[in-house]
């Protein structure tokens, strides 16, 4: 079957998309809750080292060994495993809460490619399925910054080297659950790869603000974003930007 192509995919660290009031004043905006802020602009920063002199591709490291050699963890959090009830919930007006969720159909494909471990970020007090009311706590848990009480940690996490994080973009930023997780693991270290689903304003100030609160882990400049309507046909996308740093 071919794919269609995709619209709007990869977004680099420096994005900063502006607020629009909705519902209010703000957005719950991913591929988790639909929204429609300006569309902010977007490029592709991409580096590779070349072979140097002498070294051949043969002699280049099996990827087996490098993913021995280079533990990977996939941790997301979408808001369809995070979602108290959604047996009521129309599948077509609400897609993203449905499982299994924009975010975590992302992450199986990353795992798929990597064969990294799965993990999903759940809070111990889930949010409404209903899109208004999913709106106002984030809204207030952002305006608070609050740490929302996850279910459990990761119990192995220094075994891991790299933390592959996903997350939708909420109110312009991560969700606070987000933060609860990069507290409550311990990253210092570690390399740290982001990707996002979003609506029109992409990462917005998201990148920015996980990059704050990790101040001695190493984030991947390239940072994968792909709006909502391209999650079901973005896994060659997200092949290509495997691709493109190195995994």
């Amino acid at each position: 079957m071919g794919r269609k192509p995709v619209k709007k995919w990869i977004t680099v660290f420096g994005v900063i998309a502006t607020a629009f009031s909705l519902v209010g004043c703000g957005s719950l905006e991913s591929g988790d809750a639909a929204v429609s802020p300006v569309p902010s602009s977007s490029e592709t920063i991409t580096e590779t080292e070349p072979v140097t002199e002498g070294e051949t591709l043969a002699e280049a490291e099996p990827a087996d060994e490098q993913r021995e050699q280079n533990k990977i963890l996939i941790a997301y959090f979408t808001w369809a495993e995070n979602a108290a009830d959604t047996s009521g919930i129309d599948a077509v007006t609400s897609a993203s809460v449905q499982a299994p969720g924009n975010v975590a159909q992302m992450a199986t494909w990353i795992q798929q490619e990597t064969g990294g471990d799965l993990f999903s970020v759940k809070v111990e007090e889930p949010y409404s399925a209903d899109y208004g009311e999913c709106l106002d706590r984030a809204a207030d848990e952002k305006a608070e910054d609050a740490r929302p009480v996850l279910v459990e940690t990761v119990p192995d996490m220094a075994d891991y080297d790299t933390v592959f994080l996903g997350f939708p973009n909420w109110w312009y930023s991560a969700p606070m659950p987000v933060f609860s997780f990069l507290e409550e693991n311990d990253l210092d270290g570690k390399k740290v790869v982001l990707f996002c689903s979003h609506g029109t304003g992409g990462l917005a100030s998201s990148v920015k603000d996980i990059s704050a609160v990790l101040p001695d882990s190493e984030i991947e400049i390239n940072v994968l974003g792909v709006y909502r309507d391209d999650i079901p046909e973005c896994q060659e996308t997200i092949r290509n930007w495997l691709e493109e740093i190195g995994y």
